[in-house]
């Protein structure tokens, strides 16, 4: 049995005779199944983005007092 292949320009050559084997799935359970893998992707996403948010907007962000204490040249003039 020859495989398809490739000729120099790019464009696949299928030998007479070869036969792809069919899908396993049908087509709607397929489209079924990319549904749900993209949105499970987007809720993972978009609940990432939101919890980071909430805690970026919630975290006191604003307060240093317990960093330490960076002398600068123009500090000290």
């Amino acid at each position: 049995m020859e495989l398809p292949r490739v000729n120099p320009i790019g464009i696949v050559e299928v030998p007479n005779g070869y036969d792809a084997a069919p899908r396993r799935y049908p087509k709607p359970l397929r489209w079924l199944a990319t549904a749900i893998l993209v949105a499970f992707a987007l809720v993972t996403i978009t609940t990432t983005v939101v919890s980071l948010g909430q805690y970026c907007l919630t975290s006191d962000g604003s307060n240093v007092q317990n960093l330490p204490m960076v002398s600068s040249p123009a500090a000290e003039r």
